[in-house]
């Protein structure tokens, strides 16, 4: 049985490399996350605010390989898997803001001043990448995919002269899992090969809740509040 397993997956293997999967460029992951449905529970802070988040996380984009530790499997040579997150996480990251503040303008530049003659904002948040690292496995034994995303964020709010109020770094670690069954044989492991994109989905929808939790709880920007709308 163990013999007939192993020809099973080196078969298997071939007809991947064969169908381009295992050589040659890659199309990017799918990435699709959802709003974790507690941002809808926070308690909305009553203030305008402009978001900027850095132009380096709302281009990232990361490439990550393959890793294959099992004692005594075949090693294969995958092509690197590529993660464009950076855009729906920055999506994210303004849908949580329109839920949590009254009002969000996002800005591009936090060198224009323009901003504070066109609109009457109350603070500031920016929102940058601190590190992102993903790593990604197969376990051949059981012809498994697991996925991990380890992903932090620096997030800092300022009154609108961009004195700063309050700063916090929020990681989190998504995680994905995927198996092989006959069904995926006969679709996706034979196209785009093992389903990695849940692992990042997780870790969007994760750190846009814990960022909205820290802002909404921070006692620096509710004293902050408190004390412009006397």
């Amino acid at each position: 049985m163990k013999s007939f397993t192993s020809k099973y997956i080196s078969v298997f293997l071939s007809i991947l490399a064969l169908s381009g999967c295992l050589s040659g460029q890659r199309p990017p992951v799918s990435i699709s996350p959802k709003l974790d449905k507690r941002v809808y529970q926070e308690t909305q802070l009553p203030i305008n605010v402009g978001l900027y988040i850095e132009p380096r996380l709302r281009s990232y984009v990361q490439e990550a390989p393959i890793k294959q530790h099992e004692a005594g499997a075949q090693f294969y040579t995958f092509p690197n898997f590529v993660f464009p997150f950076g855009e729906p996480l920055s999506l994210k990251i303004e849908e949580m803001s329109k839920i949590i503040f009254k009002k969000i303008v996002v800005l591009d530049n936090l060198q224009n001043k323009a901003y504070e003659m066109s609109e009457a904002l109350d603070g500031i948040l920016t929102v940058a990448l601190k590190n992102s690292d993903i790593e990604l496995y197969i376990e051949q034994s059981v012809w498994r995919a697991i996925g991990r995303h380890n992903l932090s964020i620096t997030a800092t709010f300022l009154d609108p002269k961009q004195n700063k109020i309050w700063e916090s770094d929020i990681a989190v670690e998504g995680k994905g899992l995927d198996f092989v069954t006959s069904r995926v044989e006969q679709e996706w492991w034979m196209t785009t090969g093992p389903r990695f994109g849940p692992a990042v989905d997780d870790s969007i929808q994760q750190i846009t809740y814990e960022l909205a939790q820290k802002i909404t709880t921070s006692k620096e920007i509710l004293a902050y509040i408190h004390k412009e709308k006397r």
